[in-house]
């Protein structure tokens, strides 16, 4: 499961801004930062590689943003909360 960390660079609009973050918000594998001036932080976790290219490919053709900036990918499965025992 990959997790990208994103900074999604808006246009200037306040009114566009905030429809873009509205749209961002009903995406579940999104998660998203506090938005700083143009730029929003985001988490996205996806099942595979080809989920996380069909929506950066999305984001990039979202009316209202700029550019996407990947930070960091991390390929790693989510660890588990459980502590583990030894027998």
């Amino acid at each position: 499961m990959p997790t990208s960390g994103l900074i999604i660079t808006l246009q200037p609009d306040p009114a566009t801004q905030a429809n873009v973050v509205a749209r961002l918000r009903a995406r579940p594998e999104l998660t998203l930062g506090e938005l700083s001036q143009r730029w929003l932080p985001a988490a996205l976790e996806t099942h595979d590689d080809d989920e996380s290219r069909e929506v950066h490919d999305w984001l990039m053709a979202l009316p209202g943003v700029a550019f996407v900036d990947v930070v960091s990918v991390n390929f790693e499965p989510t660890p588990s909360l459980q502590p583990h025992l030894s027998p």
